[in-house]
C-alpha cells in the first residue's frame, strides 16, 4: 500500500519552489529590461551626438553662405558686374517717381487714401 500513497503525492515539493519561481522569474524580467533599457539610451544617445554634428555642420555652412551673400551683395561686386555686363541697368527717369505731398492745404486730411499716376507713361 505504500505504492499507492506515494503515486498521490508529488515527487517535486512545488509550494516550496513556487515562491522561488516567482521571484527568479521577476529578477529575470527585470534584468532584461535593464539591458534593453541601457542599450537603448546608448543608442539614442548616439543619434543625438550624430545629430548635433550635422546640426554644427550645416550652422558652418550656413555661415559661410551668409559670407558668400554680403559678399556677392557688395557694392563692389555689384559694381564689376554691372561693368561685365551681367547686370543690365537703367536708370530711374523723372516720369516714372512719384512724389507724395503730405500738406493739408491740397483740400483733403493727411490719412487720405488717393489714386496716383503718371499721365502719359506706358508699361
Amino acid at each position: 500500500m505504500s505504492r499507492n500513497r506515494r503515486r498521490n503525492q508529488n515527487q517535486v515539493p512545488i509550494g516550496a519552489f513556487s515562491p522561488w519561481m516567482v521571484i527568479a522569474l521577476v529578477a529575470l524580467v527585470g534584468g532584461l529590461s535593464w539591458v534593453y533599457l541601457t542599450n537603448q539610451r546608448h543608442t539614442r544617445g548616439n543619434e543625438i551626438k550624430d545629430l548635433e554634428r550635422q546640426l554644427a555642420t550645416l550652422r558652418l555652412d550656413n555661415e559661410a553662405l551668409r559670407t558668400k551673400i554680403a559678399t556677392l551683395s557688395s557694392r563692389p561686386a555689384l559694381q564689376r558686374r554691372m561693368n561685365e555686363g551681367f547686370i543690365k541697368m537703367v536708370p530711374i527717369t523723372q516720369d516714372r517717381i512719384v512724389q507724395l505731398n503730405s500738406s493739408q492745404s491740397s483740400g483733403g486730411s493727411a490719412d487720405e487714401i488717393r489714386t496716383v499716376a503718371n499721365e502719359g507713361v506706358s508699361r
